[in-house]
């Protein structure tokens, strides 16, 4: 958004440059006029866009930074069970009875599916980083969802962070044209963990708090 505005912002004096070449000049105090009232409608509009981008980054830095009690994590009634890996460092509950896929090398490290719904699907993946000690390296939660959902062609609904027993936890909510996903990034002993949950958007209403206990539920340390 910011790339767009910039452009916005740089259009308006060449706007106003062609508005100027195409008004009849009459006299000199005609023109002159003219060119300062399109000087002071450009100002205006630049402020106005100034004033738009700050504020739609106001709301960005309110949604990430919102702490609510509902983002506690709960077994749902026995509907989550624990699963550590203890040789790739993490730990998640996970939705009992599903079925369980280990490793597919490249693709995710463990993966669950529901059995009646095989759309629906809880994996858990990671790729070795050498520098980086904490996601925040990736850049802010905000701007790192927006990516996201681009490369995605999907629609970014929220983006938190969160502390996970001293590891940093990007979260983002996407929702694409046939799916909806709780996604969640993490850094941790050279490893970049990605857990994703996703279904339907048909069946989200059902699964939201789910999917949504299973990425709090992740903690990206070794056991």
């Amino acid at each position: 958004m910011a790339s767009v505005s910039a452009l916005l912002l740089l259009s308006a004096p060449m706007h106003a440059a062609l508005l100027l070449s195409s008004t009849p000049a009459t006299t000199g105090q005609q023109a002159a006029a003219s060119a300062s009232q399109l000087g002071t409608s450009a100002i205006g509009r630049r402020n106005l866009m100034r004033q738009s981008v700050l504020a739609a980054a106001a709301l960005v830095s309110l949604d990430v930074q919102s702490v609510s009690a509902e983002d506690t994590f709960s077994r749902m009634g026995g509907a989550l069970e624990p699963f550590i890996d203890v040789q790739k460092g993490y730990k998640l509950y996970k939705p009992v009875a599903w079925n369980q896929f280990d490793a597919d090398p490249g693709v995710y490290d463990v993966k669950f599916q529901d059995v009646i719904e095989p759309f629906e699907i809880v994996q858990v993946s990671s790729s070795p980083v050498t520098t980086a000690t904490s996601v925040s390296a990736l850049g802010d939660v905000s701007a790192v969802g927006v990516k996201f959902a681009k490369s995605r062609n999907a629609e970014l609904i929220s983006a938190k962070e969160r502390d996970a027993d001293g590891s940093l936890v990007y979260t983002f909510e996407l929702k694409g044209e046939m799916y909806h996903e709780y996604l969640a990034l993490a850094v941790n002993r050279g490893k970049l963990f990605r857990v994703s949950t996703v279904t339907s958007n048909k069946r989200w209403p059902k699964r939201e708090e789910l999917f949504k206990n299973i990425i709090l539920s992740f903690v990206p340390k070794g056991f």
